[in-house]
């Protein structure tokens, strides 16, 4: 259904500074300064041809799958093109956001649906790897004399490890969320730093925008896949991703004990 009266760019800017969000995405480097200022414009041209924000997600799906099977094709141009259409899944990912607060419209079905776009992004990393062991395409393997066969393995188990350990954070997260549903701790305040102005904090912030989806990651698969280094980018992720899980894991069985401690001595 097409709008009576336009939604401009400047409007959604001004609306979404009133809103908790704003302050929220200020540790987001990438996002906050560079993906939600762009997607303002496809926010407004979607407003006004009529979609829904749980519209906008299903496209951002459709987006998101046609990326993956390119990124398991194994040819360098797929690789690319697939690697981009994840940074366009990024970029809609924000707009169905700009939509449901501007028009004050949040529902679980679309929580949920918005949950299986960032579930589908995760399982890029797997398809990489598939498309990395089919083509060998990697400037290191070019550089230097290694058996192709061999290190295309490798790599492909990377991807694995890199998607299933980025899916099995938020697994954690949404097990202890279920358990402790009072609460209200956030995914990312498991594993944020008391003390913001320590030298923790600072490398807590910088990994997080390093690995997250909204921070460095996606134009950084995009890079290595235009550089032919996604072998490089499939293993930091999956040693980054390792590392998170760890003390993912570790901090939230010591918040469950301590609770469980003072709900006995309650």
């Amino acid at each position: 259904m097409r709008r009576l009266r336009k939604i401009s760019v400047n409007e959604l800017r001004s609306d979404y500074r009133q809103h908790q969000k704003f302050e929220q995405d200020k540790n987001e480097l990438v996002g906050f300064y560079i993906v939600r200022p762009l997607s303002f414009y496809p926010t407004a041209v979607s407003m006004n041809i009529g979609l829904t924000a749980n519209q906008t997600t299903w496209i951002s799906l459709i987006f998101l799958l046609v990326g993956c099977f390119l990124l398991a094709v194994g040819n360098y141009l797929t690789a690319l093109a697939g690697a981009a259409l994840l940074n366009m899944w990024l970029v809609l990912d924000f707009v169905d956001g700009n939509i449901a607060r501007y028009e004050k419209i949040c529902s679980r079905y679309g929580e949920l649906i918005d949950a299986l776009g960032a579930y589908v992004a995760h399982l890029s990393f797997f398809a990489a790897g598939v498309g990395f062991y089919v083509s060998h395409n990697s400037l290191l393997l070019s550089s230097f004399e290694w058996p192709a066969e061999g290190y295309s393995v490798v790599i492909l188990i990377m991807g694995s490890i890199a998607s299933l350990t980025a899916i099995w954070i938020r697994l954690i997260y949404q097990k202890f969320k279920n358990t402790f549903p009072a609460l209200g701790i956030e995914k990312d305040d498991v594993l944020s730093v008391r003390d913001t102005a320590s030298i923790s904090a600072v490398l807590q912030n910088l990994g997080h925008n390093l690995v997250n989806l909204s921070g460095l990651l996606l134009p950084t698969f995009f890079l290595a896949a235009a550089f032919r280094l996604l072998d490089v980018f499939l293993i930091f992720v999956a040693i980054a991703n390792m590392s998170i899980v760890a003390i993912t894991l570790l901090r939230v069985l010591r918040l469950a004990k301590e609770l469980d401690a003072r709900d006995v001595a309650e």
